[in-house]
Order: C-alpha cells, then structure tokens, then sequence
C-alpha cells in the first residue's frame, strides 16, 4: 500500500513537469518555423514592398502556417510569435500568440498561409499588446493586405499600421484576415520563460530572455537592411 502511495505521488508530482516540457517543445517547433518563414519570405526579396516595410518596422508577427477553409462558413487557425524591433536594431524576445476567427460567405478549398505582419506604427505594437486584437475593429488602427501570389500582388498598405503580407499554397476562394483575432498563449509564454508573463513584459520591457530564441532574433536582424 505504501508502495502504490509512493508511486501515485510521483506521478502527480511528475505530471505538471511534464505537461510543461510538452509546451515547452511546442514553443520550440513554432519559433524554428517562424525563422523558416522569415528566411523564405523575408529573405527572398522577391517581395520589395514588404522588405521596406520590414526595414523600419517597429515590431513583426510571423505566422509560420495559417489554416484556413470550409466550406460556405470557414474558419481559421495558427500560431504566431510577436517581436518588437528596437531603437540599435536588435529584436526582442518573442511573445507567443495564437489567430483565429470565422467568416461566413463564398468560400471553399484550402489555404495554407505563411503569413507576415509588418508592424510599422507604434498606434500597432500597442492594439496588438492589448488582451485581444480583432482586425477591422480597433478604432484608428489599419491593416494593409497584400499577398506573394498573382492576385494578390496588389497592396491595399498606404498609410497602415499593420501591413499584412501572405504567401498562400493551395487552392482558396474567398475570406479575409478582416476578423481576425490576435490572442496572447498565456501558456506558452509562461512554459517558455518559466513564470507566468505578459507580452509587453516581453517584447517591450525586456524583463524575460530564452537563448532558444536567439536564433530567430538574429535572423531578423540579419534580413533587415543596413
């Protein structure tokens, strides 16, 4: 009985530490796919608009994939990290985010999106910050759209604080990033930098770091333009 006791204690005791080394390595895998997207996308320079965009932005969010279909009534998903460029041109710790929202209207297929978010303003950096961002609903803040394929090619951009660039693959007809919601993963942050944090904590006070992301940092500093 004493035996059994034991070993159930440890398994309880065990249970949180692992589940914290599971998100652990998720946060892993969303930061090497966000350095991926950024040397794909950023780093082609097939795209001169959203490279002097990146160069005096004031913070990115990189979207490594973003799942997005249905049928009639669609629906997205994906995970992102928020970094904050500053003044030396250094990049911040990331905070990590998830989007997601629903439209009804014409649409069907598939969309598999790399998608990156220039944040060009500091009116930006802060709606992003706030508990929750939905696009096409903060007061005064615009997100400019444009994308890597043919139809997309134009920019809707002038005068945005956010510039949205996305580099679909597969087959989609309509739908919009407009409702969108930028929401903060408390547990992501808080497993990755082992306390519980806010994102401004993060990315603008600069309380917290992990070398795991230094990677990702040094890459978008690397892509910026001297």
């Amino acid at each position: 009985m004493k035996r059994f006791l034991a070993i159930a204690f440890a398994v309880f005791t065990l249970l949180p530490f692992h589940k914290a080394q599971a998100v652990d390595q998720d946060a892993i895998q969303i930061l090497l796919e966000s350095e991926a997207t950024a040397r794909h996308v950023l780093g082609s320079k097939q795209y001169p608009d959203l490279n002097n965009a990146f160069d005096k932005a004031v913070g990115v969010i990189i979207v490594p994939r973003l799942l997005k279909g249905g049928f009639i009534v669609g629906g997205e998903y994906g995970n992102a990290v928020l970094l904050s460029k500053k003044p030396n041109g250094s990049w911040s710790y990331p905070a990590f985010y998830t989007i997601g929202g629903g439209s009804v209207g014409f649409q069907i297929g598939l969309k598999d999106s790399q998608m990156i978010l220039v944040i060009r303003t500091h009116a930006g950096m802060e709606a992003i910050l706030a508990d929750q961002f939905k696009v096409g609903a903060e007061a005064g803040i615009v997100v400019g759209t444009f994308g890597g394929s043919v139809e997309g090619a134009s920019t809707t951009a002038v005068g945005a604080d956010i510039l949205a660039f996305s580099l679909d693959r597969g087959l989609f007809g309509g739908g919009a990033l407009e409702g969108s919601i930028f929401a903060k993963r408390a547990d992501l942050n808080q497993s990755f930098y082992a306390q519980a944090i806010e994102p401004r904590d993060i990315v603008i006070e600069g309380k917290v770091s992990n070398p795991a992301a230094d990677n990702l940092r040094s890459t978008l500093a690397a892509l910026a333009s001297k």
